[in-house]
């Protein structure tokens, strides 16, 4: 099974999941409404103090002060996807147990686990900003570098979140968790032989490839041709977010608890991941 077609397996298994119970696409929308919010409390004080032209405020600040204030934002808009990526796997494993949860039950279960999930947001924020760093200041050789390290860390992390809020325990013993669930059951060759990313960006590329008459027609088709870009981007980005949050959930239930909803097949799960 190549990875084209291992992905597509999966996120139909998914969505079958997720029209069961299509309240787990608000998870994706709190993210995204959060993650403004937070970008206004960082661009409102420019507004306030000039503007545009404010932006000359960052230059005055120490390379400490700078980089604080950069991490600072970084870690705020990590937390908020860690959070309710968290609450969305959380309400998928009930859904797949059969439990029937509400939105109330599961933020007050987060609520419980609040210190841990600001420990792993600490954790992923700081490796993340290694990794982009080392991407970024390197030559083609040191790119790669950076993204096998990146791959390792994704695949390693891939189950921190369910364990950490299932399981209750902290961020360094949920990557240990993570690390040696995964290894225990697909061994040393598991690379995550999938991608959600792929699929969705072959869509966005597929609507932007119909748009282009509209872009050849003057100036107001433009605008609609990127407004419906644009919207039709977000969709894909909500149903990106939630269908592997769900499987997600399915990955850990399979492997924790040898459980799989009705959707997925042991097979299509082995060949996927491995």
């Amino acid at each position: 099974m190549n990875r084209f077609s291992a992905t597509w397996s999966l996120m139909k298994s998914s969505l079958t999941i997720l029209l069961e119970d299509k309240r787990m696409l608000l998870f994706p929308v709190f993210s995204g409404v959060c993650t403004l919010l937070v970008g206004f409390t960082f661009v409102i004080p420019l507004l306030f103090t000039g503007g545009l032209s404010s932006i000359g405020i960052f230059e005055s600040l120490s390379d400490t002060m700078m980089f604080f204030t950069l991490f600072m934002f970084y870690y705020l808009n990590y937390f908020i996807i860690i959070f309710f990526n968290s609450g969305a796997i959380l309400y998928a494993i009930k859904h797949i147990r059969g439990e029937e949860p509400t939105f109330g039950e599961v933020f007050n279960e987060l609520r419980n686990r609040l210190a841990h999930l600001l420990g792993w947001t600490a954790i992923a924020a700081t490796v993340g900003i290694i990794i982009n760093t080392i991407e970024n200041q390197s030559d083609f050789i040191g790119k790669i570098v950076a993204g096998l390290i990146g791959l390792s860390w994704t695949v390693t992390s891939f189950l921190v979140l369910p364990v950490l809020v299932i399981e209750r325990k902290g961020p360094i013993e949920s990557l240990k968790e993570s690390a040696g669930m995964l290894k225990k059951s697909w061994g040393e060759q598991l690379i995550g032989h999938f991608s959600f990313g792929l699929i969705f960006a072959i869509l966005l590329i597929g609507a932007a490839a119909i748009t282009i008459p509209l872009f050849m027609l003057g100036e107001i088709f433009i605008f609609i041709g990127f407004a419906v870009l644009i919207l039709f981007g977000l969709i894909l980005g909500v149903f990106q977010w939630i269908l592997q949050s769900i499987f997600m959930a399915t990955l850990y239930l399979y492997v924790r608890e040898d459980r799989l909803p009705g959707s997925f097949s042991k097979t299509q799960i082995d060949q996927a991941v491995r």
